[in-house]
């Protein structure tokens, strides 16, 4: 069971700029959203307490104290922030966060309470054990998407469409705005930063997962048999994630708060995440989440979920590639 879960490798005047709606977005990105002119504090701060709630941070501080984590505290903290979504609907104020809310209870219901129920059903624990390294390992990410079906719900209630959930490629050479830790200063598209994006994803990540997993290369015969499976396991655990680490939530947090903020806040979610995953521990959290902030800034300035899917899922396969060489196999 730890090895299917080995790889995962959430007041009058307007509280924010809301994010661009797709057919109106301007031609210079985020950097054409209006400026915020009063940010709440209120929901600043539930906006993240309930992001921290129903992350993997409890789990982590459990289990480096060396006590482990017992069993309940992912539904602990589901029920904990049901209680804070039921409250918060009474407040006019408050109201626009309960679709966040509630979307990081199923997030963390989701996957470390239903997905490994699900995995330990008969029908399917007979499934997973009578099938290859490689399949057991797409049967556990087809499991995560449990989550995304429990979704719906909330993304019914806010009535939002595949445009507001950047179900669709989006418009791919976007320009992509300068930030202060990328390496362009001025505007360049999205064709042009993705492959650079590659490249250098191309090189930290191999680096990384050769030092931690430490692989053995004259095994290198086995990947033609386990591509297909590389192949297909990649594809849906990056749609998992991207649609349950970021589709949605951006969704639910537009015009609550500022979108800068939201690339954030979602990208330490998805970072922390990984502290037991692939990429793993404190540095796996620096990488998870700077990949994640990036691939939030994808979704934002090209509307769609394009560039962040096949950067995902490209660097999914890697990891794939690297577990099936790794003595965890």
């Amino acid at each position: 069971m730890r090895r299917l879960l080995l790889w995962q490798g959430m007041s009058s005047a307007p509280a924010s700029a809301p994010l661009a709606p797709p057919r109106t977005i301007s031609a210079r990105g985020l950097a054409g959203a209006p400026q915020v002119e009063r940010i709440d504090p209120l929901r600043r701060g539930v906006a993240w307490g309930a992001m921290i709630a129903g992350s993997a941070l409890p789990v982590i501080i459990s289990r480096l104290s060396g006590e482990g984590a017992p069993a309940f505290v992912p539904l602990a903290q589901t029920l904990v922030l049901v209680i804070t979504a039921l409250l918060i609907y009474r407040s006019e104020r408050l109201r626009p966060l309960v679709g966040f809310v509630l979307t990081v209870a199923i997030l963390r219901l989701g996957w470390y309470s239903i997905a490994p129920v699900l995995a330990d059903w008969p029908p399917i624990h007979n499934l997973s054990a009578g099938s290859s390294w490689a399949a057991q390992q797409f049967i556990a990410r087809c499991l995560f998407g449990a989550g995304a079906l429990l979704m719906l719900p909330t993304i019914f209630a806010a009535k939002l469409n595949r445009h507001d959930l950047f179900l669709c490629p989006g418009v791919l050479d976007a320009p992509a705005q300068p930030e202060p830790i990328l390496w362009f200063r001025k505007p360049v598209p999205w064709t042009r930063l993705g492959p650079q994006l590659l490249f250098v994803f191309g090189i930290a990540l191999p680096i990384f997962l050769y030092l931690t997993l430490r692989p053995d290369f004259a095994h290198l015969s086995r990947l033609w048999a386990v591509l297909p499976w590389a192949f297909a396991t990649a594809a849906v655990n990056a749609f998992n994630e991207e649609f349950q680490f970021r589709c949605v939530p951006l969704a639910h947090l537009r015009g609550v708060l500022p979108v800068r903020e939201c690339m954030l806040l979602t990208s330490v979610s998805f970072g922390m995440a990984h502290y037991f995953g692939q990429p793993s521990g404190p540095v796996g959290i620096v990488m998870a989440g700077l990949a994640g902030w990036i691939w939030a800034k994808s979704l934002l300035e090209t509307r769609g979920l394009g560039w962040a899917f096949g950067i995902h899922m490209v660097q999914d396969v890697v990891i794939f590639c690297f577990l099936a060489l790794s003595a965890q196999v």
